[in-house]
């Protein structure tokens, strides 16, 4: 399978991804020819460009890794190409361009999905196979971000370079992952112009509320905390990027049930000679998206289809709408 990916910098975590799940990259293209050809050069990718077409008539399959802004254009190149498509989150910049790609995908019949790591950990796929049986009241996330900017860099906007205030859509789409829910009703508090922290309830179809805070911090890394609450049970665990354990960290999943708390899952870190969790789930992506396009599909994908990542920006798009008005808005 011939893989082309777009983007020379998350790009790379990809490049290393598909090698590493049986692929051969073939192509690479950035915005600019010359570095676009020295990183392909120094990653031993054949083919350099800043054409997505010609990147497009050389492989089987694209990875969508570039700017925010240009995952729409990107995506729809390839379809139009023909091609199977593994986009990075945010799937748009809009909700409006998030529904566009929705009837793009559904028209081209090609594999297309979406990248959201957090499936692919298996502490929380643990977690998800537990609470199949257990109906949760409450979902509360908060997560401090150190690589969130709050310099103003469009001053009035609530969006700059990203489309989800900085990785708030990892988030959402672990959340409606986890329950198997949709979102019903958004109620969001946004600081920061683009937003740099964004305090989020979303009502869910299952009767649940999330509750979400998301916020820009001085501490290097990401930090995250994690509790689901139900009528007689809570299950909680920590996770996040820390830098002076060089990788990702997720704690051991803890349930408190029948009066005493238990393992539900082992907790994952970096380790010398093995490869760091967060670039593991990404090998876990391309290994899913590359079953999913032989025929039939050899595993069962529970990758993000292009639907549910246009519902998380549904949630996003509310967000903005709810901090305008001061007050709650119904989804569809």
């Amino acid at each position: 399978m011939r893989i082309g990916v777009i983007g020379t910098k998350w790009g790379l975590m990809h490049v290393g991804a598909f090698r590493a799940a049986g692929a051969e990259v073939v192509a690479l293209c950035g915005q600019h020819a010359a570095p676009t050809r020295e990183v392909a050069a120094r990653e031993g990718i054949a083919l350099a460009t800043a054409d997505v077409r010609e990147l497009c008539a050389a492989v089987d399959a694209v990875v969508v890794a570039s700017p925010d802004a240009l995952h729409r254009a990107h995506v729809e190149a390839a379809l139009e190409a023909g091609r199977a498509v593994l986009c990075e989150k945010p799937l748009t910049l809009t909700r409006e361009d998030a529904e566009a790609l929705v009837e793009k995908v559904r028209r081209a019949k090609r594999p297309c999905a979406v990248n959201f790591p957090y499936r692919m950990l298996p502490p929380l796929r643990v977690l998800r196979a537990w609470l199949m049986e257990h109906r949760a009241h409450h979902l509360v996330i908060t997560v401090r971000n150190h690589f969130v900017p709050k310099e103003a860099l469009e001053p009035g906007a609530y969006v700059g370079r990203s489309a989800d205030f900085g990785g708030v859509s990892h988030l959402l789409d672990a959340a409606l992952w986890l329950t198997g829910a949709s979102p019903t009703w958004v109620k969001a508090s946004l600081s920061g112009r683009p937003v740099h922290t964004a305090a989020l309830q979303v009502g869910l179809s299952n009767g649940a509320v999330l509750v979400l805070t998301h916020a820009a911090c001085p501490e290097p890394g990401l930090h995250g905390g994690w509790s689901l609450l139900g009528e007689d049970w809570e299950v909680g665990f920590s996770g996040g990027f820390i830098p002076v354990r060089e990788g990702w960290c997720v704690s051991p999943v803890r349930c408190f049930e029948s009066g005493a708390w238990r393992d539900l899952a082992p907790g994952l870190e970096p380790r010398p000679g093995e490869r760091e969790p967060w670039a593991e789930a990404h090998v876990e992506t391309a290994r899913r998206f590359l079953g999913l396009l032989r025929s039939p599909p050899e595993v069962e994908p529970e990758l993000a289809t292009v639907e549910e990542a246009a519902t998380v920006q549904r949630i996003l798009s509310a967000a903005m709408e709810s901090e305008d008005g001061g007050c709650r808005i119904l989804l569809d």
